[in-house]
């Protein structure tokens, strides 16, 4: 797993430009993910193809090193963020924002807490030869284990310094850095610190007064929990998303109570955790598992049916919080008791948050008094967005009823509504379902008006 993501100098070069450290770091530098080479590229001058970019492996050891702990943990924002914070989130994320002048790879990394997200996009054949002297080749979207991108950094890094060290170059920015980073890496309540800065989006020390502020409701809410949240929120708005969930949670006072809990827990045990398995893959056995301990086969799942399964009145299901910005289950006093405070919400993104509850409940080992459910990119909400969807509507039952059959363009989105109406889902779930299935080309669905802008795959 730790040969996943590499980053390797395959030659130093002479370089005659530059300050001391960019002139004895000007190198051929190598960047691998999995089988691809980012930095594979089409040499237009010499009409030749590499697997290397000649650069500064100093300007790019320094660029990954100031952005250590956001790379690490801080998920993909650009679609839920708006134009300033995407700007931001870009600097230091996109590997393009290294600078000084290289043209570097166009590589996107983004973390979701067990995995790290690259993806690379190759540029297009026509782009100006005399603009672009180089034309990088692959274009790919690859998940990596996040200790393979921390052994890939710290072994370039380490590189780096070796040959800084060698040319007599002991006191530069990147050596203070890393001194810094591998401290707070060896210290546990500064590299929680450093964590929950980044789930917020800021640099380290940027926001001392509202972190001390956050910490104080860890005995409250959970420290897993308070870390969802700041993935899913800005500085300006945590402090009143937690104040506003903690005021709604005053109001309710029943509790539903998982049937067969115990024994759901029992046969999820063996099946791992998001810490060592695709989110999806894992989501997709818990919610056939619970299908099947609550006898639901692989039909349609009524308010009623779900209501009868948490030991609540059907009722309590439409009971909503107007001032409440997110979903949040809340631990009652026995393990398989759960609050439920749901956010307005259409009918079916109501029924797709309360199974969120349901699956994080039963899926997710956390003893945190809350369990929210948010729009964030991280693991935990990747794995509730994927039991959700195949809770209520499983992916298996959509494949062997249409497996034979070739969707049109012209008749695909009253398709997708039929079934998205049956199911109590909407037409985004089953869109990703029969595109991830590979029953559909997801160009069909791009030139479907106000319906396909706001479709997105994945969970």
């Amino acid at each position: 797993m730790n040969d996943e993501f590499k980053i390797e100098v395959d030659e130093w070069l002479p370089g005659n430009a530059g300050a001391p450290e960019i002139r004895e770091t000007t190198a051929e530098i190598s960047i691998k993910v999995k089988a691809y080479y980012v930095t594979e590229v089409e040499d237009r001058r010499a009409r030749s193809v590499r697997k290397t970019v000649r650069a500064s492996a100093y300007v790019l050891a320094t660029w990954l090193v100031a952005n250590w702990w956001r790379l690490r943990w801080e998920p993909d924002r650009k679609q839920t963020a708006v134009n300033s914070q995407t700007l931001e989130w870009e600097l230091s994320h996109e590997l393009a924002s290294s600078g000084g002048g290289y043209l570097w790879p166009p590589v996107m990394l983004s973390s979701d807490g067990y995995h790290m997200f690259v993806r690379c996009e190759g540029r297009e054949k026509s782009t100006d030869e005399s603009l672009s002297p180089i034309r990088y080749l692959n274009s790919f979207g690859e998940f990596v284990d996040v200790s393979s991108f921390e052994v890939g950094v710290s072994n370039f890094v380490e590189q780096v310094l070796a040959r800084l060290d060698a040319s007599r170059l002991r006191h530069t920015s990147l050596h203070e850095l890393w001194s810094e980073v591998r401290t707070e890496r060896t210290k546990k309540p500064l590299e929680a610190k450093r964590k929950l800065e980044a789930l917020l989006g800021v640099d380290p020390d940027e926001e001392d007064r509202l972190l001390s502020g956050l910490l104080k409701w860890e005995d409250k809410v959970g420290k897993l929990a308070l870390e969802e949240i700041a993935a899913a929120s800005g500085t300006h708005d945590v402090e009143t998303i937690l104040n506003a969930t903690a005021e709604a949670a005053k109001s309710v006072r029943i509790f539903s109570r998982i049937s067969d809990y115990h024994k759901i827990k029992s046969l999820l045990a063996d099946k791992g955790s998001i810490s060592d398995s695709v989110p999806w893959k894992l989501a997709k056995e818990a919610a056939y598992v619970v299908r099947e301990i609550w006898g639901l086969d692989m039909k349609p799942v009524g308010n009623r049916t779900i209501a009868d399964r948490l030991n609540i009145n059907e009722s309590i299901l439409s009971e909503t919080h107007s001032d409440k910005p997110v979903t949040v289950g809340i631990r009652g006093p026995q393990e398989e008791q759960l609050k439920l405070l749901l956010r307005p919400a259409r009918q079916d993104q109501q029924r797709f948050d309360l199974a969120r509850l349901i699956g994080d409940h039963i899926g997710i080992d956390s003893e945190d008094h809350w369990k929210p459910a948010t729009h964030s990119m991280t693991a935990r909400q990747k794995f509730q967005r994927a039991f959700a969807a195949e809770f209520l509507c499983p992916s298996d039952e959509l494949y062997n009823r249409y497996k034979n059959e070739i969707f049109d363009i012209d008749d695909l989105d009253g398709k997708t509504l039929e079934i998205a109406r049956e199911y109590q889902v909407s037409q985004r779930v089953v869109l990703n379902h029969l595109v991830n299935k590979d029953l559909l080309d997801a160009s069909l669905w791009r030139d479907l008006g106000s319906h396909g802008a706001a479709y997105s795959f994945g969970y």
